[in-house]
């Protein structure tokens, strides 16, 4: 695949990172009625999926089969992690919010990985993988502030900071090529 600008793997991180911060807010307080698939509300996967996509688009291929290929796994990855949250969360134990988070942040990790390891040949290293599994379960664990009261509270600290977090490592990853001469 022919590769496009250059930046830095910092610079990279960063700018898909500052749009990570843009979708996560947009994720937390934009809503559509009748924008869900199955009951699970699809604006956030759109939001996110578009940031991911611009990310292949910038670093990795112009072509739209790889755009598609993410735009259908964090779609995936997003209704997935929605349903096993939906299923897991127990209203009478607050605390079952952390580990439910945990969870579900590492399955929509796991599966926007899988969908970036099909589109991008930049990522596949057993690293990012690992990587975003685990920054998606730790940020996943934010799922604690949706019921609580205080200046933060809602799903804006889970998305702006899971969404912030996995775009970055994603832009790192995807400008990961020699310096040109």
């Amino acid at each position: 695949m022919a590769k496009r600008k250059y930046q830095t793997q910092k610079e990279a991180g960063i700018i898909l990172a500052v749009c990570g911060v843009i979708s996560g807010l947009l994720s937390a307080y934009v809503n559509v009625p009748g924008v869900e698939l199955f009951g699970v509300p699809m604006l956030p996967a759109i939001f996110f999926g578009i940031v991911v996509a611009l990310g292949i688009y910038s670093w990795e291929a112009r072509h739209p089969i790889p755009m598609l290929i993410v735009l259908v796994g964090v779609a995936v990855a997003w209704w997935a992690a929605y349903s096993i949250a939906l299923n897991l969360y127990d209203d009478k134990n607050k605390i079952s919010l952390v580990w439910t988070g945990a969870i579900s942040g590492a399955v929509g990790a796991i599966l926007t990985s899988v969908a970036l390891w099909i589109a991008s040949e930049d990522f596949r290293t057993r690293n990012n993988a690992i990587l975003a599994v685990a920054i998606g379960a730790v940020a996943g664990m934010l799922l604690y502030y949706i019921d609580q009261g205080g200046p933060v509270h809602g799903t804006a600290p889970l998305f702006v900071v899971w969404q912030a977090a996995i775009a970055g490592l994603i832009g790192y990853a995807l400008a990961f090529r020699p310096r040109p001469n």
